[in-house]
């Protein structure tokens, strides 16, 4: 890492997008035929969900194959993809701090998402802003064995991405993954508004000089 340089990494949903689960879930509905209910209890309820995002299932066919036995029906790729990208809004705000970060020549920008592989390989038709500014540093939890707010997905992140704790700000919506953050070592916000993340930048920044 060069000295001075900072990192700053981002959650995705609510974050960067805003996150509709029932939107997504709608549209699996309408393919399948099945009931908004029972997609939602077999797939996130179950906890199938969350041990995706920690890893349990390691490829994007193995991710699928695993909807397909919970829903007892053909899932395609086309169709993930289509109800992911239904149920993402980008946050205009958000963006534009990304834009202007990304334009920093001491200031790297990274994403680290609890999100299996399938968010991973279509990150550029679900979020083409994002994917365009972060490129190879895009980063789904899935990929490091664990999930937020476990600490250790925040110090396998770093390590790829090449920064220490002390030199990373993060931000995300929920609580406990910003606590997770503060326990590896990272500077941790909580997002609520893309202008409140702009003064919290600006006093990490401030902190640094």
């Amino acid at each position: 890492m060069t000295p001075g340089r900072r990192l700053f990494l981002f959650d995705m949903d609510d974050v960067v997008y805003t996150y509709d689960r029932a939107a997504r879930i709608r549209v699996i509905a309408a393919a399948t035929g099945l009931a908004p209910g029972l997609i939602e209890e077999r797939i996130w309820l179950s906890g199938f969900q969350d041990e995706a995002d920690a890893g349990l299932y390691p490829t994007a066919e193995a991710y699928l194959d695993g909807w397909r036995e919970r829903l007892g029906t053909a899932i395609s790729a086309e169709l993930w993809t289509a109800a992911r990208a239904a149920g993402m809004t980008p946050i205009p705000g958000t963006l534009a701090l990304l834009d202007a970060l990304s334009r920093r020549t001491e200031a790297s920008i990274a994403v680290l998402t609890n999100n299996g592989p399938m968010v991973a390989i279509t990150r550029h038709r679900l979020v083409p802003e994002l994917a365009a500014l972060t490129g190879e540093r895009f980063l789904v939890s899935s990929a490091f064995g664990t999930r937020k707010p476990d600490p250790e997905v925040y110090r396998r992140a770093l390590a790829r991405l090449g920064y220490t704790a002390s030199a990373a700000f993060f931000v995300d919506d929920r609580p406990e993954n910003v606590a997770g953050a503060a326990t590896a070592g990272l500077t941790a916000h909580r997002f609520t508004t893309p202008d409140m993340l702009s003064a919290a930048i600006a006093s990490f920044d401030e902190a640094r000089r």
